[in-house]
This record gives structure tokens, C-alpha cells and sequence, in this order.
């Protein structure tokens, strides 16, 4: 077997260099998240590979910035002059 983080070659069940299980399975690439991952519960999340938690974590971010700046937007709104419907 070979580890799949450091690579050493010739290994049983676990590594000698950085003490890996090797009998683990490792998580693979998904082709697309969508941001309704986000409600999976820790056990499905944590079998996701690393690089579609961190494209996970970025729509999460990006839902939270445009929801912030609707909450200005509206707090604007509230303190802005109110024009008369004649006018």
C-alpha cells in the first residue's frame, strides 16, 4: 500500500512516517454542492472531501454577505426621508 498523504510505499494498515490508518476510506470529489448541503447533519459532512467543504463554507458566506447588506439596505430605508405620495 502506499499512504495517500505522504506517500511512503510498502505499508500494512497503518503508516510509519505520519501514523495514518490506511484502511480508512477517503473521501472523493463531488462534481457540484449546492448550498442545501449545508443542512446535512456532521456525519454526512464530515465523509465530504475537503476542497467541496471549502466550496460549501464559500456559498454559506456569500448567503450571509446578501442577507447583511439587505439588513442595511433595510435599516437605510427606515432612517431615509419619506416622500409624499402627491409629489
Amino acid at each position: 500500500m502506499i499512504c495517500s498523504y505522504c506517500g511512503t510505499k510498502g505499508l500494512e494498515d497503518i503508516c510509519s512516517f505520519c501514523r495514518d490508518n490506511l484502511n480508512i476510506k477517503r473521501p472523493t470529489l463531488k462534481e457540484f454542492v449546492v448550498l442545501e448541503d449545508v443542512e446535512k447533519p456532521f456525519n454526512e459532512l464530515s465523509c465530504f472531501h475537503t476542497y467541496d467543504l471549502l466550496v460549501l463554507l464559500r456559498l454559506v458566506r456569500k448567503e450571509r454577505a446578501k442577507a447583511y447588506d439587505l439588513m442595511l439596505t433595510l435599516k437605510k430605508a427606515g432612517k431615509s426621508p419619506q416622500i409624499e405620495e402627491a409629489m
